[in-house]
C-alpha cells in the first residue's frame, strides 16, 4: 500500500513538472513571437505552435494569448525586482542620486533586452489588465528604492514617503513610455531625461546629501 502511494506522488509530481514546462514554454514562445510581431498580431495558436506544443494542450494553462501575456508581464515584475535589488557598488551607492540612476539604469537595460516587456509594460498596446498589476508592482518597486536608500544612507521615512517613491517610479515609467510610443525602443535622450524627472522630484522630499551607513 505504502508503495503504491509512494508510487502515485511521483506521478503526480511528474506531471506537474512537465506541466511547469510545458507553461514555460509557451511563455518563452510568447516572448519571442513579441521581438517582431505585436500583441494584437498573435494567437494562443501562433504561441503553442511557436512552443511545438499541441493546442489543445495550451488550453490547459492559458485561455487565450491575453491570458499568456499577463502571465509573461508577471514574469517580468519578478525580473525587473531582482534586477534592481542587486547588490551596488560602492561607486554606484556614492549618494542617493546615483543609486537612483543605477537603478533607473538596470531597468532600462532589462526592457532592452526583452522586446516583449517593452510592448506588455510600457508599450501603446499595453492590456489594462497589465497595466493595472502594473501599477500595484510600482508600489512594491517603490518601497523596495526606499530600503535600497536605507541600506547606504541615513534615511528616515516620512509622511507619504511610500507614495512619492510611487510616484517616482511612475514617473520613470511615463518617460519610458513615451520613449517606446514614439521611437520603439527607450532611447539615450528618454533615458536621461527619465532619471532626470525622477531625480528631481524626489529633490523635492530628500535633502541633497544624506549621511552615509557605516
Amino acid at each position: 500500500m505504502r508503495e503504491a502511494r509512494v508510487t502515485a506522488t511521483r506521478r503526480r509530481r511528474g506531471t506537474y513538472a512537465k506541466g511547469e514546462q510545458r507553461r514555460d514554454r509557451l511563455l518563452v514562445a510568447a516572448a519571442e513571437l513579441l521581438r517582431t510581431a505585436s500583441l494584437d498580431e498573435v494567437s494562443l495558436k501562433d504561441i503553442a505552435q511557436h512552443a511545438e506544443i499541441p493546442v489543445g494542450s495550451a488550453y490547459h494553462f492559458f485561455a487565450n494569448a491575453q491570458d499568456v501575456y499577463v502571465g509573461l508581464a508577471q514574469r517580468f515584475m519578478s525580473s525587473l525586482y531582482e534586477r534592481i535589488a542587486q547588490p551596488y557598488s560602492v561607486e554606484e551607492a556614492r549618494t542617493w542620486q546615483t543609486l537612483f540612476e543605477t537603478a533607473v539604469d538596470r531597468a532600462a537595460r532589462l526592457y532592452e533586452e526583452h522586446p516583449a516587456y517593452r510592448q506588455l509594460i510600457i508599450g501603446g498596446k499595453a492590456p489594462p489588465e497589465i497595466k493595472l498589476a502594473d501599477r500595484a508592482h510600482d508600489e512594491l518597486v517603490g518601497r523596495l528604492m526606499i530600503e535600497i536608500i536605507q541600506r547606504h544612507f541615513e534615511l528616515e521615512e516620512f509622511e507619504g514617503c511610500n507614495e512619492v517613491f510611487f510616484f517616482t517610479t511612475e514617473i520613470v515609467d511615463l518617460m519610458f513610455s513615451l520613449s517606446v510610443i514614439r521611437d520603439g525602443e527607450i532611447t539615450a535622450r528618454m533615458l536621461a531625461e527619465a532619471k532626470r524627472a525622477g531625480r528631481a522630484y524626489l529633490s523635492d522630499y530628500l535633502p541633497e546629501q544624506l549621511t552615509p551607513r557605516r
